[in-house]
């Protein structure tokens, strides 16, 4: 064999290695259980946001698997592991070179939840609010917005379900949550919150949430999957 044929042969293997590469991985989709925008059932994981990563990932022709997970597990598997993709995920701007980004799913409204009948003044700012026992999901976009206001008293949570229980019985005051899930999450769950209600509005918060990649997925898979997501959202 010549070496000039070696040398065309490796410049080819190097120039279509990562399309061959890309048609072969299984990407490793983690969420977490947030109705009604992901969720499981019936040992499936549902929802719009869920419908909206199988169409993109479909586009883009990838093999995929997607899991539910606590928050902090499947946030942490997205830090550190190759070829994984998180949603739903508020983009801030601590997170914005952590990840990424591939394109929006909804935008939110934040506010913090408590009993009716937990009375704060009528134009009361955030920093009052640290006395007050807080809830948070662990590792969320309010946890570390909790954390960045100078919040000390938080209580760390798994799940939204725990946060209802613990506001319902007075261990906590408040619970940051997004205000349209939280209420269609009650009426899923056929949990009673009638005597729960938005104590105030978080204004700073307030977001979109995207799917995004971890940092080490190489990036003509990303580019191949933002290019999906274009298409499906035309």
């Amino acid at each position: 064999m010549s070496r000039n044929l070696i040398i065309v042969i490796l410049f080819l293997s190097v120039l279509y290695t990562p399309n061959i590469y890309a048609e072969n991985v299984v990407i490793k989709v983690v969420t977490e259980d947030a109705y009604p925008l992901q969720y499981s059932f019936a040992g499936n994981v549902e929802g719009p946001a869920t419908d909206l990563v199988r169409a993109v990932l479909k586009e883009a022709g990838l093999n995929y698997d997607i899991a539910i997970f606590p928050w902090a597990r499947s946030y942490e598997q997205a830090l550190t592991q190759e070829n994984t993709l998180i949603y739903s995920l508020a983009r801030t701007l601590e997170r914005e070179k952590s990840f990424k980004w591939i394109g929006s799913i909804i935008k939110l409204e934040y506010h913090m939840v408590g009993l009716n009948d937990l009375e704060l003044p009528n134009l009361v700012e955030l920093h009052k609010l640290k006395k007050l026992k807080i809830g948070a999901i662990r590792s969320s976009v309010t946890h570390k917005y909790l954390l960045a206001n100078g919040f000390k008293n938080i209580y760390l949570l798994s799940k939204t379900a725990q946060s209802i229980k613990l506001l319902k019985s007075g261990r906590i005051d408040l619970f940051p949550i997004n205000y349209s899930s939280f209420q269609l999450y009650c009426l899923k769950s056929r949990m009673d919150c009638q005597q729960l209600s938005s104590k105030f509005k978080l204004e700073n918060l307030s977001n979109s949430l995207y799917m995004a990649f971890s940092n080490a997925t190489p990036d003509d898979i990303v580019e191949k999957v933002r290019a999906a997501y274009q298409k499906v959202m035309h």
